[in-house]
């Protein structure tokens, strides 16, 4: 099975996860994405994010429906912080027979190296990696350990954030057509991001 693995904080999950998901399974032929919440994300600390069940659960609302979709709670079952190599670790264990995929943007792309043991990382996964409009990165740009493990998706330049969507909770506006329906209504039945500062 090839399955791709989605990470993030998902917070909320939004229209353009959706998009990115839809487009890199058909474009490389996964037979599932897998969508893998982070519960304590090494680059951000945990107060600053919803609690974990909350976006656990609005994920699986953005997912619900969609055959090819799979969610994951695995991260809560790791030492903090949740590395994504942790993460990979734990799903070969769970997956032996699949081979895994990982899904990020250019911008995690650029950031790369910082992450833990990234040269294992390459080996044990083919990066899967769509555009984000503040970081162009070509294959010309990668290091040594990289070359030939990395694809570049043809989908839409994304630029929408989660940042975004917590602002306009908080300011009243609008987020019609920014996440779907189930997600918008979760978030309002638990009063998510009232009073979201964007700090």
């Amino acid at each position: 099975m090839n399955m791709g693995i989605f990470g993030g904080s998902f917070d909320p999950p939004h229209i353009a996860h959706s998009t990115i998901a839809e487009t890199i399974g058909l474009q490389f032929a996964l037979d599932q994405v897998l969508w893998v919440p982070a519960y304590a994300p090494p680059h951000k600390p945990k107060n600053e994010l919803t609690p974990y069940e909350h976006r656990l659960n609005m994920v699986r609302a953005a997912t619900a429906g969609h055959s090819a979709f799979r969610v994951s709670g695995i991260e809560k079952t790791l030492d903090s912080p949740t590395y994504t190599i942790r993460m990979l670790d734990a799903l070969q264990r769970t997956h032996p027979r699949a081979a895994f995929h990982l899904i990020l943007g250019s911008d995690s792309l650029a950031r790369f190296d910082t992450w833990a043991q990234p040269e294992v990382i390459a080996r044990k996964v083919r990066l899967l990696v769509y555009p984000r409009a503040d970081s162009p990165v070509s294959g010309a740009d990668l290091p040594e350990y990289l070359r030939g493990r990395v694809q570049f998706a043809e989908a839409p330049v994304i630029s929408l954030r989660g940042e975004q969507i917590r602002r306009r909770f908080t300011e009243g506006k609008s987020v019609q057509d920014l996440i779907l329906e189930p997600v918008q209504r979760y978030i309002c039945k638990h009063h998510l991001y009232q009073g979201y500062n964007g700090d």
